[in-house]
């Protein structure tokens, strides 16, 4: 058991075979061990009833049911880097509306909030555009961006 925990690398599975062999091997009772590792009394008891009925590996953690992914990001990252025009949507630049209207059309369905959560966590981030005035002129509004609002003003 102390080489077992000494080559696990994860460090749950490391602090099962930790309580595991504190209650078998030490001889220390469940409760000691749950006050000794700051977990419940009912946690170190399932671990070592799963540790008795399948060693080891029923100390590891089994695949979990759930919902599965509605689409992988590589997919949606590529939607994102494609122009709205390739999927039938007359506008130069992504909005959520406009994208959210995409991944319909692709049989992907997301709420608007996990969609913003989804852009941000590949990286992108929503620019709104700004409009400009045809009529400004260009080097007066070029000054102005880049901050230098003083001679803006003197002209």
């Amino acid at each position: 058991m102390v080489q077992a925990y000494e080559e696990e690398k994860d460090a749950r599975i490391k602090e099962r075979i930790l309580a595991v062999k504190l209650h078998l091997v030490d001889g220390k009772s469940e409760k000691e061990v749950s006050k000794m590792l700051n977990k419940g009394y009912s946690t170190i008891k399932l671990w070592v009833g799963k540790y008795k009925k399948e060693g080891l590996n029923g100390l590891r953690d089994k695949p979990r049911s759930g919902r599965p992914r509605k689409a992988e990001k590589g997919k949606i990252k590529q939607i994102l880097e494609d122009q709205p025009q390739k999927y039938g949507i007359q506008e130069e630049y992504w909005t959520m509306r406009t994208f959210k209207i995409a991944l319909q059309e692709q049989g992907i369905e997301y709420k608007k909030s996990r969609l913003y959560e989804l852009v941000h966590e590949l990286g992108y981030n929503l620019v709104k555009p700004r409009p400009t005035n045809v009529q400004a002129k260009k080097d007066m509004w070029d000054d102005f961006k880049i901050g230098r609002r003083g001679s803006l003003l003197s002209r």
